[in-house]
């Protein structure tokens, strides 16, 4: 954080915050918006959706981590999250073919916000719920659903 002291007053200011992108720019022929991050060597592509809010992304999962798909335990793709709470899903699955949000952009759209980190992986959050992938980690913050 950097500080300016004026008199002896010190006000602090944010440092280097990301680049908000234009949103225009991921809007998909539907309405949603569409973008694809780099991550562990691949593309994995996110949507943000409005009413409600809504943010599918393609993620890698910790190791051990499975889900009931259908009567079968698998290993989740992707991560949803709402306003509400997230919640793993089986794969991601879309039509577009979005833009990359370059690293250290933000994409901020129908109060969510995803961030492009450096060196790979992202970071989106609804209020209080979201995920971070990055650097071989992955977390989710705020209530888990279904």
């Amino acid at each position: 954080m950097l500080a300016a002291v004026v008199g002896s007053v010190a006000v602090a200011t944010p440092a280097l915050a990301e680049p908000a992108v234009d949103a225009d720019r991921y809007r998909t022929d539907g309405g949603d918006y569409a973008f694809v991050y780099r991550y562990d060597g691949g593309k994995r592509m996110c949507t943000v959706s409005a009413d409600p809010t809504t943010v599918r992304c393609g993620i890698s999962a910790p190791a051990g981590t499975r889900i009931t798909v259908k009567g079968r335990s698998v290993r989740p793709e992707a991560i949803e999250i709402t306003g509400r709470g997230w919640h793993y899903l089986d794969r991601m699955t879309s039509q577009d073919r979005p833009r990359t949000l370059p690293e250290g952009a933000r994409l901020s759209v129908h109060g969510a916000s995803c961030t492009s980190i450096r060196d790979g992986g992202l970071e989106c959050s609804i209020d209080s719920v979201g995920f971070k992938q990055d650097d071989g980690r992955f977390s989710t913050r705020g209530t888990k659903t279904g």
